[in-house]
């Protein structure tokens, strides 16, 4: 709308419209990129690792950014395209500023985002700033606002852009867009590659235990550093202490959905692989997959249940 503003009165819709979206992304950004209280500081916040349902949904997310992201690829493909024309010029710089504040939001939402429903709520609500102008403009046309600015949606209407070659325009424009869904999908297959191996979970979790229940004496010969092994069990990583012959491990029992500690000793050990067989700490219920996350450690019930314990990591 701004290349075909005649005056001052119309000049403003555009770019209020724009510097709206501009101020919105930025401080969505700068919130992102808060690290807060996380106990564990991951490159742009990435979770340790995201179950099933979240990585469909950040493939569908990167798509859905990609081939949304009309006003990048527009901006690109017409800017320089008309002789010395600078609000032409404006104009499409502005749109490809805003598309790329719009790709580079979504992403960070994406990569971010633990739980589908959190992903598709921040997904959403960045699309909705990206289409701020799109609505702006349909309001415009249906002189919600002022005469002026009726005017110039309705020039905006009946503007056609010609170029000589439509062919080559949509073909480069496809080109683009599948440039950036390539750059987009190996950015999150990196991300994927990552998680799986364990680089963003904590390499050694400490269990501090306090003075113990009489019901079970023993417990604070748990406290100690716990080394994260490559196995993962339930899709989360394992921990484990060794102290000569005996040890215990901390990994999450699916059945209960919650973190363990069991002890072990060389004839048992077989048992590492099963938290929920016979464990003598156990957290809170949750479904986290950072086990930095996890508030407290208690006896379980035959023991009495009471807080005895916490992790750092």
């Amino acid at each position: 709308m701004l290349f075909l503003a005649k005056n001052s009165s119309e000049h403003a819709l555009p770019i209020i419209v724009f510097v709206l979206q501009i101020l919105i992304l930025v401080l969505i950004s700068l919130d992102l990129l808060q690290t807060y209280d996380r106990e564990v500081i991951t490159f742009m916040n990435i979770p340790v690792i995201v179950p099933l349902s979240v990585t469909v949904s950040q493939c569908i997310a990167c798509i859905v950014s990609v081939f949304s992201a009309d006003d990048l690829v527009y901006g690109v493909l017409h800017v320089n395209k008309r002789p010395i024309d600078i609000k032409w010029e404006v104009s499409n710089i502005m749109r490809i500023v805003e598309g790329v504040m719009v790709i580079g939001v979504s992403l960070i939402f994406i990569v971010q985002s633990s739980t589908a429903i959190d992903l598709w709520l921040n997904f959403a609500a960045v699309q909705f700033v990206g289409q701020l102008d799109n609505l702006a403009f349909a309001l415009a046309k249906m002189n919600f606002f002022r005469n002026a600015e009726w005017e110039l949606a309705k020039r905006v209407s009946e503007y056609r852009v010609h170029d000589n070659s439509m062919q080559t325009f949509k073909r480069t424009a496809r080109i683009i867009w599948c440039v950036m869904l390539i750059v987009m999908i190996a950015g999150l297959s990196f991300i994927f590659y990552t998680q799986y191996n364990l680089h963003f979970a904590c390499k050694s979790i400490t269990i501090t235990v306090g003075e113990s229940s009489s019901a079970f004496p023993l417990a604070r010969y748990l406290s100690g550093t716990y080394i994260r092994e490559n196995a993962r069990i339930n899709g989360r990583a394992v921990y484990v202490q060794k102290q000569g012959t005996n040890g215990a491990f901390l990994a999450y029992c699916g059945s209960i959905n919650q973190w363990t500690v069991s002890s072990y000793d060389d004839e048992s050990r077989g048992n590492i692989d099963d938290p929920c067989y016979y464990f003598d700490l156990q957290s809170e219920t949750t479904r986290t997959y950072d086990v930095a996350e996890i508030k407290t450690l208690r006896l379980p019930v035959r023991n009495g249940g009471v807080v005895i314990g916490w992790c750092i990591c």
